[in-house]
């Protein structure tokens, strides 16, 4: 009697689409969101187009394979951030029993590699600032305000493009005679947080506004991005924008070192830290969610203050 084939599977392929958008749901914020959406449709695009293979059907071997392309293609820092992305996608399906390499493989065969990162570099000197305000001071008066809130608020990247006119309200409270002002900003994961707006940069910014010709009594221009874009009227800048912007004025200033719109809010978070603002008070004023983000800018305001003596430049 012949032995008994195996019938084929009929076990229909896990759907692509379907995945990311499910691991899409698990994640807060809408950058955050859009990089991932990015990265996981680069990695399985990449993965078909070499091998054939789905999600559920890929090796240790592969993924092996994609790391050394990405080492071979991409910066150590850019190699590690999408290797990141997949990683958490791959240990998202592995807990849904649609792949087969557990997170123990993972993080062995896709580890990331040792990004040389120079801490001086996420942070500028006052003097590195000054230059790069007055640079813009002198050509774009948009990109000094645009400067001038990035400084005094600390605020990321997508957090700035996101501002409107009517973000900008009285707290209700008084300090020296003068209402305090609030700006309403809109962080990570949805999250909502009031900054105060320090008096010289409340002119500034309504200065700018009077200037742009809007006002802030007019609920229409209260919708309207307090930065908008040369492409067209009411449309806000983009992210991308931004980062042009802050290396333009890198450039200018002549600074050398690698500089991003990030470094000038790590450069507020250190500043607040060396003048010994309380941790919950940096925390709050930055919007993290967690203590253990704050604690960066403490530790790094106490590797300066070890080296003050280099601030002493009499010589004995």
């Amino acid at each position: 009697m012949p032995a008994p084939t195996a019938s084929p599977s009929t076990e229909t392929p896990p759907d692509p689409e379907a995945l990311i958008s499910l691991y899409l749901r698990t994640l807060d914020s809408p950058q955050t969101i859009k990089t991932y959406n990015t990265e996981i449709r680069m990695f399985l695009s990449y993965m078909e187009e070499h091998f054939g293979r789905g999600v559920g059907d890929l090796s240790a071997e592969d993924i092996s394979r994609y790391r050394e392309y990405l080492l071979g293609t991409y910066s150590s820092a850019t190699a590690a951030k999408k290797l990141t992305c997949m990683r958490r996608f791959l240990t998202f399906t592995y807990m849904g029993g649609v792949s087969r390499i557990s997170p123990e493989s993972l993080r062995f065969f896709a580890r990331s590699p040792k990004v040389r990162q120079d801490s001086s570099y996420n942070i500028l000197t006052e003097d590195e600032l000054s230059r790069m305000l007055s640079a813009a001071r002198t050509e774009n008066y948009r990109d000094y305000v645009m400067l001038a809130v990035m400084v005094s608020c600390g605020l990321r990247e997508a957090e700035l493009v996101g501002i409107r006119i009517g973000d900008f309200r009285e707290s209700g409270a008084v300090h020296d005679g003068q209402d305090i002002i609030h700006l309403r900003v809109l962080g990570k994961g949805d999250k909502t947080r009031n900054v105060p707006v320090s008096p010289d940069l409340w002119s500034l910014v309504q200065r700018f506004v009077i200037h742009s010709g809007r006002t802030f009594t007019s609920q229409n221009d209260a919708r309207k991005p307090l930065f908008e874009s040369r492409e067209g009227r009411n449309k806000p800048l983009t992210t991308r924008a931004v980062r042009y912007m802050v290396k333009k004025y890198v450039r200018k200033a002549g600074i050398t070192k690698p500089v991003s719109p990030h470094s000038i809010r790590h450069t507020v978070g250190t500043n607040m830290a060396v003048n010994e603002a309380p941790l919950l008070i940096i925390q709050q004023f930055l919007g993290h969610s967690d203590p253990k983000t704050t604690m960066r800018y403490i530790r790094r305001a106490e590797e300066i203050s070890n080296r003050s003596y280099e601030y002493n430049t009499l010589r004995i």
